[in-house]
Protein backbone atom coordinates (compact mmCIF):
# COMPACT_ATOMS: atom_id res chain seq x y z
CA UNK A 1 0.00 0.00 0.00
CA UNK A 2 2.90 2.78 0.71
CA UNK A 3 3.84 2.07 -2.88
CA UNK A 4 0.53 2.97 -4.31
CA UNK A 5 1.75 6.68 -2.82
CA UNK A 6 5.38 7.22 -3.76
CA UNK A 7 4.92 8.79 -6.66
CA UNK A 8 7.64 8.84 -9.30
CA UNK A 9 9.44 12.50 -10.77
CA UNK A 10 8.05 11.14 -14.00
CA UNK A 11 4.52 11.12 -12.70
CA UNK A 12 5.19 14.65 -9.99
CA UNK A 13 6.18 16.33 -13.55
CA UNK A 14 2.97 15.40 -15.04
CA UNK A 15 1.23 16.39 -12.17
CA UNK A 16 3.16 20.16 -11.70
CA UNK A 17 2.16 20.04 -15.66
CA UNK A 18 -1.66 19.29 -14.82
CA UNK A 19 -1.64 22.75 -11.97
CA UNK A 20 0.31 24.83 -14.44
CA UNK A 21 -2.16 23.73 -17.28
CA UNK A 22 -4.55 24.13 -15.20
CA UNK A 23 -3.55 27.91 -13.99
CA UNK A 24 -2.64 28.62 -17.57
CA UNK A 25 -6.13 28.30 -19.39
CA UNK A 26 -7.68 30.72 -16.69
CA UNK A 27 -6.06 33.76 -17.21
CA UNK A 28 -6.28 36.97 -14.81
CA UNK A 29 -5.44 40.11 -16.30
CA UNK A 30 -4.53 41.47 -12.40
CA UNK A 31 -1.69 38.70 -12.12
CA UNK A 32 -0.68 39.40 -15.33
CA UNK A 33 3.33 38.58 -14.28
CA UNK A 34 2.25 35.46 -12.48
CA UNK A 35 0.41 34.89 -15.60
CA UNK A 36 3.30 35.04 -17.59
CA UNK A 37 5.51 33.46 -15.12
CA UNK A 38 3.48 30.19 -15.34
CA UNK A 39 3.34 29.93 -18.75
CA UNK A 40 7.34 30.24 -18.73
CA UNK A 41 7.57 27.33 -16.37
CA UNK A 42 4.87 25.57 -18.61
CA UNK A 43 6.90 25.49 -21.35
CA UNK A 44 10.34 24.63 -19.11
CA UNK A 45 8.51 22.17 -17.95
CA UNK A 46 7.50 20.86 -21.40
CA UNK A 47 10.63 20.64 -22.92
CA UNK A 48 12.29 19.14 -19.44
CA UNK A 49 10.23 16.57 -19.62
CA UNK A 50 11.28 16.15 -23.06
CA UNK A 51 15.04 15.83 -22.49
CA UNK A 52 15.09 13.86 -19.49
CA UNK A 53 11.97 11.75 -19.15
CA UNK A 54 11.53 11.11 -22.86
CA UNK A 55 8.76 8.11 -23.18
CA UNK A 56 6.50 7.33 -26.03
CA UNK A 57 3.63 8.41 -23.76
CA UNK A 58 4.67 12.25 -24.10
CA UNK A 59 2.97 12.35 -27.57
CA UNK A 60 0.05 12.30 -26.22
CA UNK A 61 0.65 14.14 -23.51
CA UNK A 62 2.10 17.03 -25.55
CA UNK A 63 -0.99 16.59 -28.05
CA UNK A 64 -3.55 17.01 -25.40
CA UNK A 65 -2.07 19.75 -23.88
CA UNK A 66 -1.28 21.24 -27.49
CA UNK A 67 -4.96 20.82 -28.63
CA UNK A 68 -6.81 21.91 -25.41
CA UNK A 69 -4.60 25.34 -24.71
CA UNK A 70 -5.34 25.99 -28.65
CA UNK A 71 -9.32 25.20 -28.46
CA UNK A 72 -9.15 27.07 -25.19
CA UNK A 73 -7.21 29.93 -25.99
CA UNK A 74 -7.96 30.36 -29.75
CA UNK A 75 -11.50 28.26 -30.41
CA UNK A 76 -9.17 26.26 -32.95
CA UNK A 77 -6.74 23.96 -33.40
CA UNK A 78 -3.16 25.66 -33.78
CA UNK A 79 0.02 27.15 -32.59
CA UNK A 80 0.05 25.08 -29.49
CA UNK A 81 -0.50 21.80 -30.92
CA UNK A 82 1.86 22.23 -34.03
CA UNK A 83 4.87 23.20 -32.37
CA UNK A 84 4.51 20.84 -29.01
CA UNK A 85 4.51 17.80 -31.50
CA UNK A 86 7.75 19.54 -33.42
CA UNK A 87 9.26 20.04 -30.39
CA UNK A 88 8.89 16.72 -29.25
CA UNK A 89 9.48 14.91 -32.43
CA UNK A 90 12.76 17.34 -32.71
CA UNK A 91 14.01 16.28 -29.27
CA UNK A 92 13.66 12.79 -29.66
CA UNK A 93 16.28 13.27 -32.96
CA UNK A 94 18.27 14.94 -30.45
CA UNK A 95 18.38 12.74 -27.21
CA UNK A 96 21.29 10.44 -28.59
CA UNK A 97 23.47 13.44 -28.72
CA UNK A 98 22.02 15.39 -25.70
CA UNK A 99 23.63 12.42 -23.31
CA UNK A 100 27.29 13.81 -23.53
CA UNK A 101 26.11 17.18 -22.91
CA UNK A 102 26.60 18.92 -19.61
CA UNK A 103 24.18 20.61 -17.24
CA UNK A 104 25.10 23.89 -18.19
CA UNK A 105 24.94 23.64 -22.10
CA UNK A 106 21.63 21.10 -21.78
CA UNK A 107 20.58 24.58 -19.51
CA UNK A 108 21.03 27.17 -22.37
CA UNK A 109 19.56 24.72 -25.10
CA UNK A 110 16.32 24.38 -22.61
CA UNK A 111 16.27 28.66 -22.72
CA UNK A 112 17.17 28.51 -26.28
CA UNK A 113 14.40 26.02 -27.16
CA UNK A 114 11.62 27.69 -24.65
CA UNK A 115 12.31 30.95 -26.61
CA UNK A 116 12.09 29.38 -29.84
CA UNK A 117 8.79 27.99 -28.59
CA UNK A 118 6.82 30.70 -27.44
CA UNK A 119 8.34 32.95 -30.87
CA UNK A 120 6.78 30.07 -33.00
CA UNK A 121 3.77 29.89 -31.46
CA UNK A 122 3.44 33.94 -31.29
CA UNK A 123 4.46 33.92 -34.97
CA UNK A 124 2.14 31.41 -35.75
CA UNK A 125 -1.03 32.92 -34.29
CA UNK A 126 0.17 35.73 -36.10
CA UNK A 127 -0.14 33.92 -39.59
CA UNK A 128 -3.12 31.39 -39.08
CA UNK A 129 -5.77 33.65 -37.00
CA UNK A 130 -3.93 36.96 -37.72
CA UNK A 131 -4.02 37.60 -34.08
CA UNK A 132 -1.54 40.90 -33.14
CA UNK A 133 2.37 40.16 -33.16
CA UNK A 134 2.78 40.95 -29.52
CA UNK A 135 6.29 41.39 -29.44
CA UNK A 136 6.39 43.04 -25.90
CA UNK A 137 4.71 39.42 -24.34
CA UNK A 138 7.62 37.47 -26.44
CA UNK A 139 10.01 40.52 -24.47
CA UNK A 140 8.16 39.55 -20.63
CA UNK A 141 8.25 35.88 -21.45
CA UNK A 142 12.32 35.88 -22.44
CA UNK A 143 12.66 37.89 -19.32
CA UNK A 144 10.88 36.21 -17.03
CA UNK A 145 12.73 32.55 -18.57
CA UNK A 146 15.89 33.67 -17.89
CA UNK A 147 15.38 34.94 -13.96
CA UNK A 148 12.78 31.87 -13.48
CA UNK A 149 14.72 29.17 -15.17
CA UNK A 150 17.60 28.74 -13.03
CA UNK A 151 15.22 27.86 -9.99
CA UNK A 152 13.21 25.87 -11.92
CA UNK A 153 16.20 23.65 -12.69
CA UNK A 154 17.27 23.56 -9.58
CA UNK A 155 13.55 22.84 -8.28
CA UNK A 156 13.73 19.72 -11.23
CA UNK A 157 17.09 18.42 -10.67
CA UNK A 158 15.75 18.24 -6.74
CA UNK A 159 12.73 16.42 -8.07
CA UNK A 160 14.67 14.03 -9.97
CA UNK A 161 16.47 12.62 -6.84
CA UNK A 162 13.72 11.42 -5.62
CA UNK A 163 13.44 7.65 -5.83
Amino acid sequence: MQSFFKLKPFHIYNIILFILFSLIVNKNQNLIILYYSIYSAFHILLIYLGIYHYRSILFIIYFLYGLILDILLFNEIGPHLLVFMITLIFLKLLLKYLYGLNSFKIYILLIFMQSLMIFSEIFLGYIFFDFKFDFIFFIKIIILCMILSYPIFILFSKIDQIK
